[in-house]
This record gives structure tokens, sequence and C-alpha cells, in this order.
């Protein structure tokens, strides 16, 4: 399978992203004791990079609708390509809690709309039948940080400082916009009447799936963003094994999304998701209950993981199916519901460990999100059984 130029240089995006939004899970709690504060307050750096995603998002379709509908992809991907490096550098030189917040914040704000014209680009310049392929390949990148990126980063943050994870995404966002520069068309965005573009909007369609994809994203988060403590307080893991444990997660979410491109062939889009997503509201609920068992404890993380990855292409590809003009718009707002859920999920999280007393309570508005998103998919697949 070809790897076009376009599609690597938008992979260095997406890997950097993957980096710089989950490479923080397995150094949280070093992190927390640096700026003494708590857990549930550090999970406040995973909610401030996803509201910085939501911003950055909402700037970016205001500008594209009321001044620059016209504008380049290839422009504000460049763009988003020097957030991603000055986001990443503050983080790596954060002295206390309000400049790390600020610093995730600035590092979220390209995330979304990287994400969103990514696939709009992979859609545009794909071979007739293969959008859905390569935008699943457009998220390997994400997958392939999460293989190798991520565990390396917990490897560097254990052995040297978690400041050297940061830096090196700062270092990486600089060759991310040589590959821009050389490899992704020119591409303008076709200029089309406003009502053109709202009127998909009009339809309650595209909300029920956003639902879907926010309520799933949170269930998610609300688990994920706290695997480092759950792993230490509960499952009883040394924290030198976070490397390894990082490195399981990142290999499930590799082999999710490798697994789930061929399959895009033979499957619709609803049907991957509904699988998918009903794997991790079992795992999560898993984690719930098990977490004190630490094989049970890795099983549900690795298998909410891969879940979560298996889903991502075809989520990307139904989020923007059949939007018409409004493909950037959508791709848009989709970003804006996984990762302003992301931050809703991180918070929820915090408050039930604040609750509870113990970590892997994270997991009970986990599960409780995730059935509700399987719920909501299943019910689209039995309505349009054939699409």
């Amino acid at each position: 399978m070809q790897l076009n130029k376009h599609i690597a240089a938008l992979c260095i995006g997406t890997f950097c992203l993957g980096v710089a939004e989950l490479g923080i899970v397995p150094v949280l709690t070093a992190i927390a004791n640096d700026f003494h504060v708590t857990i549930p307050q550090a999970g406040l750096y995973i909610s401030a990079y996803a509201a910085g995603v939501c911003a950055g998002i909402c700037a970016d379709i205001v500008g594209l609708l009321a001044f620059g509908r016209n504008a380049n992809l290839k422009t504000t991907l460049l763009i988003a390509a020097g957030l991603i490096f000055c986001g990443n550098l503050g983080a790596s030189l954060a002295q206390n809690d309000i400049m790390m917040l600020a610093a995730r914040f600035v590092s979220g704000s390209p995330h979304g709309i990287f994400f969103a014209l990514s696939a709009v680009v992979c859609e545009r310049l794909a071979e007739s039948g293969k959008a859905s392929r390569d935008v699943t390949l457009m998220v390997l990148g994400q997958t392939s940080a999460n293989l190798v990126g991520v565990p390396l980063g917990s490897l560097i943050g254990f052995a040297l400082s978690w400041r050297l994870i940061f830096g090196s995404i700062a270092i990486l966002a600089l060759l991310l916009i040589l590959a821009l520069t050389r490899w992704l068309p020119s591409m303008p965005v076709v200029k089309k009447p406003l009502t053109n573009e709202l009127s998909t909007l009009k339809s309650w369609h595209p909300w029920f799936i956003l639902s879907g994809v926010a309520i799933g994203s949170a269930g998610f988060y609300a688990y994920y963003s706290y695997v480092d403590p759950i792993m230490a307080t509960v499952a009883h893991m040394s924290a030198a094994s976070m490397t390894l444990i990082m490195f399981l997660a990142g290999a499930a979410m590799f082999i999710g999304n490798i697994v789930s491109a061929p399959l895009t062939k033979y499957y619709s889009d609803v049907a991957l998701v509904c699988v998918g997503q009903t794997l991790i509201a079992i795992a999560v609920l898993g984690a719930l209950f098990y977490s004190d068992v630490a094989w049970i404890a890795l099983t549900s993380m690795a298998l909410a993981a891969f879940g979560y990855f298996f889903i991502a292409g075809p989520m990307q590809a139904l989020i923007i199916a059949g939007a018409g003009d409004a493909k950037v718009i959508l791709a848009a707002l989709g970003q804006i519901a996984y990762n302003g859920a992301n931050a809703i999920g991180a918070f929820l999280g915090g408050e039930a460990i604040r609750h509870y007393g113990f970590a892997n309570f994270s997991a009970l508005p986990g599960s409780v999100l995730s059935f509700i998103s399987a719920i909501v998919f299943i019910s689209l697949l039995l309505r349009y059984p054939r699409h």
C-alpha cells in the first residue's frame, strides 16, 4: 500500500499531536509533584489541552465563514504547525501551574483544526473509493505516536525529565513545517454560498452523530486520563513499569487502527464504530471493578485503547460523509465534539476520584458514557443498516 507524500506529511503532524495529547498521561504524577498540585488538579492539564482544541476550532470556523472561506488549506495547516511548536516549547519551559495550563491550552489549539482539515485534504486528494482508507492512514500518525512516541516519552520522562517530551515535540514540529511546505499542494477552500454550507446543519443526522462522538470520547478520557494513578495506586505496579504499560496501550491503539483500515472496504463506517464503541464500554466497565488485579487492569486498558483507535478513521469518515459543501465545518465540529468532550471527561474522571478516593472510579462516568455512545451508534446502524 503506497503512502502518498501528502499523507506522510500529515502523519508527521498527527504524530506530534498524538504525543502532545497523550504523552502527559504517564508522567502526570511527576508533573503534579513538580508543581505541588493534586492528581485531579494535574488532570486539568489534559482538560486545558482539550479546551484549547475547541477554542482553536471555533476561531477557525469563524474565520472561514466570515472572512476567509477562500483561504488556502495548506496555509492554515502551516499556521497550525507553528502553534504546535510554540505550545509545546512553552510546556517544556513552564515554571508553575499557571504557565503549564496556558502552554497546554496553546498546544491544543491547533489539534482539532489540523485533524479536521487533514481529513478534508485526504478526502479531496484520494483516489475514487479510497477516502476512508486515506483518512485512516492519516490517523496512523497518531497511533504511531501512541505506539512509539508516548512510551519513549515515558522512558525519557522517568530517566531524565518530563520537559524533554514537550521539547522533542517542538523540534519535530519544525520538521512538520518543512514537510507541509514541500509535500502538500496548494489547496484553496472552494468558496460556496454560505446557505449551502449551513443547510446540512439543519438536518438531525450530523448532530446525532456528533452527539455520539462527544459522549463516547468523554467516556474514554474520563477513564484513560488517569491510567497512571490507576496502575500505580490500584493495580500496585511500579512507576518504572509505566513505559511498558504505555507501550502496551500504544500497541493496542496502533493495531486497532491497522485492523480497521482494510475493514472499511467490507463494512460500513457506522458498523465499525458500533463494534469499537461497544468494546470500549465493556473494557472501561472491567477497569472499574477489577483494576486491583494487574492483568485485568492491563487488559482493560489495552482493549479500550484498541477500540478507541479502531473507530478513529471510520468515525472521521462518518462525520464528513454526505456533508456536501459543509465538509470543513462538519469536520471541525467533529473535532469540537471529540476534544470538548475530552475536557469534560477528564474533569468528570477527576471528580469521581475526588469523591470516592480511588483512581479506578474515574471509570465510573467513563463506563456510563461509553455505553450511552454505543447505544447511539447502534440505533443509527439499525435505522440505516446498509449505509
